[in-house]
């Protein structure tokens, strides 16, 4: 009867253990699973940041565009204009040929600054997601580290149970003895 209770706390023990270490190990994965949830809605919202800013400078490209084919035409239908009445051109005429062409050039720099304002928009939203996933890989590694350290204490537990039952059959033995 006694080697049974012996093994009965033994087993008793080893089974609390097996119990807890399942239900740490369950807990450390819905919160990594949670942690990976919350990456995965960073990186789709870094996306659709993306997106946004791709559209919002297309958009101003394209209005950019616009307004420089619209300037073309003037500044065509001022030469057109111009080349009819050869004879007599008048000094405001090609004052206003050149203060077209000079718009002309004035929106052609600010497509280039758009691109340029482009790349630097979307450098600026990479590296906030970059920031974004570093802060994430920390609170990964923080739950791994605390989950170890559960771990670890719970196996120390373990460890002083089990020595505790190994004292305690020793004392059965050297009373009998």
């Amino acid at each position: 009867m006694i080697e049974t209770a012996r093994q009965r706390r033994a087993q008793q023990v080893e089974a609390k253990y097996a119990a807890d270490l399942r239900r740490l190990r369950q807990a450390k994965e819905d919160e990594l699973a949670q942690v990976d949830e919350r990456h995965k809605i960073i990186k789709n919202s870094y996306r659709m940041e993306r997106i946004s800013i791709k559209e919002d400078y297309s958009l101003r490209r394209l209005n950019l565009k616009t307004q420089i084919e619209r300037l073309k035409d003037q500044r065509g239908n001022l030469r057109h204009a111009l080349s009819i009445q050869n004879d007599s051109i008048d000094p405001s005429d090609s004052a206003m040929l050149e203060d077209l062409t000079s718009k002309i050039e004035g929106l052609h720099k600010q497509v280039i600054g758009l691109e340029r304002q482009l790349v630097s928009a979307l450098n600026d939203a990479e590296a906030a997601f970059d920031n974004r996933c570093k802060e994430n890989q920390e609170e990964r590694r923080a739950i791994n580290k605390h989950y170890i350290n559960e771990a670890e204490q719970l196996h120390e537990a373990y460890l002083q149970h089990v020595e505790q039952n190994r004292q305690e059959r020793e004392n059965e033995e050297g009373g009998e003895v």
